[in-house]
């Protein structure tokens, strides 16, 4: 198929190519006392994971070349608690989109406004990856406190 004065452009960025109109509406705009309270600690815990995962990394770049069994040991253990933390905020994400985000009320709410109204709950590619980054955390922690414990056992 050959597009040609700007068809291409027109295609992918204009929706005068689209057969049907979808309503996309973040979950964030659900209705809820609770939910800014609920939203900041599930980003405070993911800003607390990724701070340890980067501290973890920073003492098990200065433990090299197998100098410091404790700096070892101590990016291991940040590492797993850094798994720990992401994978409570994948379990605050599902539980946010599936219990707490009342998809039923708030359907019912805009099918009075627009009796075609659907809501579709997609989980994106990075939300499927989530849970294996949070395997190689655990993974790299468990492997990063051996490696301390195996140099301090040899290191006498």
């Amino acid at each position: 198929m050959i597009m040609n004065n700007g068809s291409m452009w027109k295609f992918w960025y204009s929706n005068k190519n689209r057969t049907s109109k979808k309503y996309r509406i973040l979950f964030f705009s659900f209705p809820s006392s609770f939910s800014p309270v609920y939203r900041g600690f599930w980003t405070v815990l993911m800003l607390l994971g990724v701070v340890t995962i980067v501290t973890a990394s920073f003492f098990i770049i200065c433990a090299a070349p197998f100098a410091s069994h404790v700096l070892y040991k101590a990016g291991g253990g940040l590492f797993i608690i850094a798994g720990i933390l992401f994978s409570l905020v994948v379990v605050m994400y599902v539980i946010w989109v599936q219990v707490m985000a009342d998809l039923e009320n708030y359907t019912n709410m805009k099918k009075m406004e627009c009796p075609d109204f659907a809501v579709y709950v997609c989980y994106g590619w990075s939300f499927m990856l989530a849970p294996i980054g949070v395997f190689f955390a655990l993974l790299a922690g468990m492997l990063f406190l051996l490696i301390g414990r195996t140099i301090y056992l040899h290191s006498d």
